[in-house]
């Protein structure tokens, strides 16, 4: 009977099967040898792996929230730019998502008709400081603080954000990216838990899971 894939640990656990190791875990913090190795790359290679590919499940598609516009009819003068603004030469600067993995587009929509066919635009990722409302805990006074965070500038009011979440409950995820992830995640553990054999068969394995995965995503 094939084994339902709900926790982290039967990820792991899927992992230690495929290069050949003998325990399983019951807990991915219970402190043994191979609990330990996937709990030191588990996170960073289920991301990773999410980032490669546009995973349907892991889509999201949100209206980002505006944090900065350049001012009407730009910077011409006697208008120059200030931090009030986004950086040069962008009109409009969003925040960016704290779940978001990878941006795969944005995308303009018109204000009242549909569009069938919505275009990607021209964007970037930066680091900038916009103005953030703050409380002090322990007086309970607001006060305002330009604050460095990731944000995306374009040139369009109000774009649809098409961007790779990360989703980390394992009921979510799809078939082939649960392969492709316990052969990857076998692989980075196998040279702590297994000899050198074991650790060839497991690139292999992580490349060929990676292969299928790929073509089912197309």
């Amino acid at each position: 009977m094939a084994t339902v894939i709900t926790t982290p640990e039967d990820v792991v656990n899927l992992a230690l099967a495929r290069i050949g190791f003998k325990r399983t875990i019951g807990y991915i913090y219970e402190g043994s040898a191979a609990a330990q190795a996937a709990l030191t790359v588990y996170a960073q290679t289920r991301d990773e792996l999410m980032r490669q590919s546009d995973w349907g499940f892991a889509e999201g598609n949100i209206f980002p929230t505006l944090l900065k516009s350049a001012p009407a009819g730009a910077y011409a003068p006697p208008v120059a730019w200030t931090n009030a603004s986004p950086p040069l030469p962008w009109h409009y600067e969003y925040a960016y998502p704290y779940d978001c993995l990878k941006v795969r587009a944005l995308k303009s929509q018109p204000p009242v008709l549909f569009n069938p066919d919505p275009q990607p635009v021209l964007y970037s990722v930066a680091n900038d400081a916009p103005l953030t409302q703050f409380t002090n805990p322990a007086n309970g006074d607001i006060y305002l603080a330009n604050v460095p965070i990731k944000v995306l500038l374009c040139n369009i009011l109000n774009p649809v954000l098409v961007y790779t979440k990360q989703v980390t409950d394992p009921t979510a995820w799809e078939a082939d990216f649960v392969e492709a992830f316990a052969a990857a995640l076998g692989r980075r553990i196998a040279p702590q838990l297994m000899g050198a054999d074991a650790v060839k068969m497991a690139a292999a394995d992580e490349s060929n899971a990676k292969g299928v995965a790929m073509r089912e995503q197309g």
